[in-house]
């Protein structure tokens, strides 16, 4: 079995889909502008959801987590975020890797991490 998409609930879904394409390279796969709607894929099999919706609350600890090869593709990523504007985390290098988080449109938690290598 494979997953097939990542549904989130977001006020403002062109803001939403326009701060996913921008700052995690995923590509619009409909109208980048529509307030209903947005359907995102990363080329890869990954596709994300956002759907408008009035009242919008996540979970303590729910979060969106982005993975990459290279802890210093964390760094580049936090600098890239953070010249944009994007309130982000520290790095943290830990016993499993390397990460930090920003919070996305509508509150949305996102992680950027590297999986510690062995």
């Amino acid at each position: 079995m494979k997953l097939n998409h990542l549904d989130l609930q977001v006020l403002d879904v062109p803001a939403a889909a326009a701060f996913f394409a921008r700052h995690f390279d995923l590509a619009p796969q409909t109208r980048p502008d529509s307030p209903a709607i947005a359907i995102l894929g990363d080329g890869a099999g990954f596709t994300l959801v956002l759907q408008r919706q009035a009242e919008v609350a996540y979970p303590a600890g729910f979060h969106v987590g982005f993975i990459v090869d290279d802890p210093a593709l964390v760094y580049a990523r936090r600098e890239a975020l953070a010249a944009a504007g994007v309130t982000v985390s520290p790095v943290d290098v830990n016993g499993r890797g390397t990460v930090c988080y920003c919070h996305g449109p509508s509150g949305i938690l996102i992680e950027v991490s590297a999986r510690r290598t062995r």
